[in-house]
């Protein structure tokens, strides 16, 4: 008798970051992704990205397993209307929920990059002279977080004995502060998040 364990389906989707994308998985395949990189358009277009990235792989919503959804710090706009619709899909069928924050987004793709440190920084844009940050441990515990301004993010990075990884959106905005800091790591690549990271 062979057991078939039963593959997970994804519907994801990222409105918190200004722009909108939208992914549909089966285990660690990615079946369908539409996105639309205009600012501020979220509340226009996620239904139709939704509706559209279901219908390209002939799937209804009774095919969706989990909704994943990112819920940031972001655009508070994008947040608002991304958790609005998330309610709205999972009031009105059987798919469960699941909510992903920008951090640990970005951790995730942190890990697997880099394997050996001591300390994950992950900053993300706030605007306005500030960044969203968050610390994590190899383990990917989490540490402090909080709203910090740019001019201050140095003191994240006062352990001088630790390898520290730095990642996020928020990089480029401090990157002449700690680039001669030989024990940090900055990866600039992947800033942005979209809705096929979030299936993985």
């Amino acid at each position: 008798l062979i057991i078939v364990k039963p593959v997970n389906r994804i519907l994801a989707f990222d409105v918190s970051n200004n722009s909108c994308s939208v992914a549909i998985s089966a285990g660690q395949e990615i079946l369908a992704y539409r996105e639309d990189l205009r600012p501020s358009m979220q509340a226009e277009i996620l239904i139709l990205l939704i509706e559209r990235a279901l219908q390209s792989i002939n799937y209804d919503y009774k095919d969706i397993d989990y909704l994943a959804v990112t819920n940031g710090p972001g655009s508070f706009t994008g947040i608002r209307i991304g958790l609005a619709t998330a309610e709205g899909i999972l009031v009105s069928s059987n798919i469960q929920g699941v909510a992903i924050s920008n951090f640990e987004m970005s951790y995730y793709r942190l890990q697997r990059q880099v394997k050996h440190f001591d300390k994950a920084v992950v900053l993300l844009n706030a605007y306005r002279n500030q960044l969203y940050y968050q610390e994590f441990d190899p383990e990917g515990n989490k540490g402090q977080y909080g709203l910090i301004d740019i001019d201050q993010v140095s003191n994240l990075f006062r352990d001088k004995k630790k390898q520290i990884v730095c990642t996020g959106s928020g990089t480029a905005e401090i990157y002449d502060q700690i680039k001669q800091n030989a024990n940090i790591t900055i990866l600039r690549r992947f800033a942005k998040i979209n809705a096929t990271q979030v299936c993985k």
